[in-house]
């Protein structure tokens, strides 16, 4: 009997030191995860706002050719529509990017008969070395003049919605390209969120909302695709 006792008492302990050793080892595995997800999302982001200076130059080419040239690719950086309640003024947007900006400035220069240098790329480019936002930068339409003043924009990670820092609008808007007729006015809405509440190795979804939810344009987010 006496044997049993110590058996039982035995097994009980094996038991409770591998419950133990289980419950230990659970915690590195998920921080050892976190930090394997921060590195990617960390890597990704680097990608876009800490260029090397092969992607500056890369850039610079890129910008300097013809406007068809120059349309095509603003046209491949424009995030695509996933969810359209407005059916109509559907605003152009994109990511305010240091390679973005240097295509368009290198194209502006190329216009011009002039050449923008690499000095001045990389100039521009640190200036997103260490942001602690990122920028969407929003074409909005509207048959108003002071349209923009209610506009409301969010971005979407899983069931996380994440608010604006700062929404900012020209003080003025311009007139569009389909004036006199509706929609007879633009303005460039530019809405800034926190970096440190993004992750960009997971798809986002960018919501404007002309006038709520019911007027709403829902954009696909894929950091991966972004220069």
């Amino acid at each position: 009997m006496k044997k049993k006792f110590l058996l039982v008492l035995l097994l009980s302990s094996m038991l409770a030191t591998n419950s133990a050793f289980a419950a230990g080892n659970a915690k590195p595995t998920q921080v050892s995860s976190s930090n394997q997800q921060q590195s990617k999302s960390n890597l990704i982001r680097n990608n876009i706002f800490n260029l090397s200076d092969q992607q500056i130059k890369n850039a610079i080419a890129l910008g300097a050719h013809d406007y068809n040239h120059y349309t095509e690719f603003v046209n491949s950086q424009n995030l695509k529509i996933i969810e359209d309640k407005m059916g109509i003024w559907q605003p152009n947007v994109n990511l305010s990017t240091p390679y973005f900006n240097i295509v368009m400035f290198s194209f502006l220069k190329f216009n011009d008969y002039g050449k923008y240098s690499f000095a001045e790329a990389k100039k521009f480019s640190n200036l997103y070395k260490n942001i602690s936002y990122i920028t969407f930068n929003v074409g909005a339409l509207g048959d108003s003049i002071d349209f923009a003043d209610t506009v409301k924009v969010v971005l979407v990670q899983g069931d996380k919605v994440i608010q604006p820092l700062e929404i900012r609008i020209d003080e003025y808007a311009a007139h569009s390209k389909f004036w006199p007729d509706a929609p007879a006015y633009r303005n460039n809405v530019d809405a800034k969120f926190d970096i440190k509440k993004i992750d960009f190795s997971k798809e986002a979804k960018l919501v404007y909302m002309y006038a709520g939810k019911e007027l709403s344009v829902t954009y696909k987010v894929d950091f991966t695709k972004i220069k």
